[in-house]
């Protein structure tokens, strides 16, 4: 029974330590943004506007923190953002990689239920069918 028991333990295989420390113990020398993975192709504007449109009517647009917290003071509704992107709005700029988050994001300009102009920094989540908005100003 003893040797049934011991036969079933996992086996411990010897690591080689040969090639680990190649770099001489210096983290420095590791590059931390390599990756052999590259970035998905941001949207064209007529891609990203199919794409608002649809996860406005069937998805959810929330508001990030700083949105929401931070950006308090400039009077802008959840109303006034859906209302913006579901009219008429403009790419402005290129669209930006943010590393953190690892999408892209996108600067619109349109106007708000008073016809203001309003300026929204959008990340679009497909998998999560979702619309973040960043800053609104």
């Amino acid at each position: 029974m003893a040797a049934d028991k011991d036969s079933k333990k996992a086996r411990v295989l010897p690591f080689p330590k040969k090639g680990i420390d190649l770099l001489g113990g210096k983290a420095d020398n590791i590059d931390i943004n390599a990756s052999s993975a590259e970035l998905p192709a941001a949207l064209r504007e007529d891609e990203l506007r199919v794409r608002v449109q649809r996860i406005v009517c069937y998805g959810t647009v929330r508001e990030s923190w700083h949105s929401k917290n931070d950006r308090s003071y400039r009077n802008v509704s959840i109303d006034d953002i859906q209302h913006m992107l579901r009219s008429q709005w403009k790419l402005k700029g290129k669209p930006k990689w943010n590393v953190e988050h690892s999408n892209w994001t996108y600067k619109l300009e349109g106007e708000d239920l008073d016809d203001d102009e309003l300026t929204l920094v959008i990340a679009v989540r497909d998998e999560q069918v979702e619309i973040v908005v960043i800053t609104k100003y």
